[in-house]
């Protein structure tokens, strides 16, 4: 059999953003051990076999989710692209990094799920993951941050809020002292790149 080109999903009445809410709304109330092609393919009420027209395998589904899982954060792809100073790129990121923790939390396993799927060209592909990634670095870049280090400043900032969401996913008012205290010594590493 045959795999269709990932834009035929639309024309078969399935999308990759369809697949997403699916799988996601199953990891909702199942956690990511709970999710199964079977039971993705009864939440958007088609077969099986339809389902794996589009998507091979369980661990294609968990790239689906992993790509597609940040729709909801579209908002703050046009924030970042308002911002003015490093306080600003702060504010956001906090805001940004406070509703990730509860959309992790509603999402059991979902932050390991991205945290084993992190690599460094994710914000090269197609999905809200990448779309949410350029906005962060490309706002790093517009604020005079040099591309390398606006990266290199993303990357150690999205380990962090994974790490610390894995490490203690009940515990919200640890996590926002200890992000406080994160972005305290981001705010001073951009301020030294700026001034440099």
């Amino acid at each position: 059999m045959s795999r269709r080109d990932p834009s035929s999903h639309t024309a078969a009445g399935i999308s990759a953003s369809a697949i997403a809410d699916a799988a996601l709304a199953i990891i909702r109330a199942d956690g990511v051990a709970g999710l199964t092609m079977r039971s993705v393919a009864e939440r958007l009420e088609v077969r099986a076999p339809s389902l794996y027209h589009h998507v091979r395998n369980k661990d294609e589904l968990l790239d689906v989710v992993a790509r597609n899982a940040f729709d909801q954060f579209a908002a703050d792809l046009t924030a970042y692209d308002e911002l003015h100073t490093v306080d600003d790129w702060i504010a956001v990121t906090i805001a940004g990094s406070l509703e990730l923790r509860d959309f992790y939390a509603d999402h059991p396993g979902l932050a390991g799920l991205i945290q084993a799927k992190a690599t460094p060209d994710r914000d090269q592909g197609e999905g809200s993951r990448a779309e949410l990634i350029r906005a962060q670095i490309r706002s790093l870049v517009h604020l005079g941050v040099p591309e390398p280090q606006a990266r290199a400043i993303f990357e150690i900032c999205a380990h962090w809020t994974l790490a610390a969401v894995v490490a203690e996913p009940t515990t919200p008012d640890r996590f926002s002292d200890g992000l406080d205290l994160f972005m305290d010594g981001v705010r001073a590493r951009l301020n030294e790149l700026l001034a440099t």
